[in-house]
């Protein structure tokens, strides 16, 4: 009878954890798409926004905009919050292939890195290469770019397609496909890592400590040229921007260093290593709170522009206040300027 009581005491605490959890990642959902919202109406809005880094960095809200959306429905529907199951066949399959599955949450990651790794070429050839800039990133080849971006993050996380099914069982929507061969989800973790993360990362943090050095190089040589103060604000400007932009990607390694160990904390197959430590709660709650900070990437970055982004901050002015509208519309905007 005790027995009995206990693990029924045990199971309800269970469930109000998991109802806790769904509620607080729905929210984190809920903030990150109005958050990337916003960068959108600001810069989509205001005229002196409208330049290349900044429609690439609507492109990349756009991009966490989707994933914190997926992250708002998939907990939702993960709590029994929201009841949406498709009945007829083909609409279950979808439904669990691609909505339930990790398939859409990978595909926007890759698409959030790889947007974000655009936005640092452009700014790499604007700074690094500036007498290339307007023949190397014309504004047909940015637009097939980010198209081949999009199609590339969406064909890399195609396997996860494949690891999850509809169930016949009406109590259980979805099914875990349980491959016989453990070598393919092995493979599958250390790809999504090395291409979503690690290979995104280091190039970006190449060609970031290349652009400082080419900045620092321009300050010190306008310095010693008592160049006009107008040449020596550019270099300043720039220097802000690759600030903010260096910080968007510090996030990103932090936030996503956690569930990228997590994630390959348990590759191996299941008679090696660590399987007590990957079967116990710890590692669950490792899990929930690696995802948190997963998602929260994709939350930050309107804090960031809010906080270090000067004219993402005069921009939001713009927009919301029409007494200033008039006064910054007029001025010029140097900060983007490639040359």
């Amino acid at each position: 009878m005790n027995s009995t009581q206990q693990l029924n005491d045990t199971e309800d605490l269970t469930e109000i954890k998991w109802l806790w959890l769904c509620n607080i990642m729905a929210a984190e959902g809920v903030i990150g798409v109005l958050g990337n919202l916003l960068v959108c109406f600001v810069i989509l809005r205001v005229k002196f926004l409208h330049n290349m880094t900044n429609y690439l960095l609507v492109n990349l809200a756009v991009a966490d905009m989707l994933l914190c959306l997926q992250e708002f429905f998939l907990y939702l529907m993960s709590c029994s919050l929201l009841d949406f199951v498709p009945t007829n066949i083909i609409g279950r399959e979808l439904y669990c292939r691609i909505l339930r599955s990790k398939y859409l949450a990978w595909a926007l990651s890759y698409a959030s890195a790889y947007n974000l790794c655009v936005v640092t070429l452009e700014r790499y050839v604007a700074i690094v290469h500036p007498l290339q800039y307007e023949r190397k990133l014309t504004a047909t080849r940015m637009k097939t770019l980010i198209a081949l971006i999009w199609v590339i993050s969406f064909l890399f996380s195609a396997p996860y397609i494949l690891m999850m099914e509809s169930s016949t069982d009406p109590d259980q929507a979805c099914l875990d496909l349980k491959h016989h061969h453990q070598e393919f989800q092995q493979f599958l973790k250390v790809f999504t890592i090395l291409m979503c993360c690690l290979l995104p990362i280091t190039l970006m943090s190449l060609a970031y400590y290349k652009i400082q050095v080419t900045l620092k190089r321009q300050a010190k040589a306008l310095k010693l040229r008592h160049a006009r103060a107008a040449a020596y604000d550019l270099v300043i400007a720039r220097q802000r921007l690759i600030q903010t932009l260096t910080i968007v990607l510090g996030a990103l390694i932090i936030l996503w260093m956690p569930v990228s160990i997590v994630f390959l904390l348990c590759v191996g197959p299941p008679y090696e290593g660590l399987i007590s430590f990957c079967d116990s709660d710890t590692y669950g709650y490792s899990f929930d709170i690696s995802n948190f900070f997963y998602y929260f990437n994709s939350v930050i970055n309107p804090i960031i522009y809010g906080l270090k982004y000067k004219k993402f901050r005069q921009g939001v002015k713009v927009a919301f206040c029409s007494c200033v509208k008039r006064k910054w519309n007029n001025r010029v905007d140097i900060e983007m300027v490639p040359t």
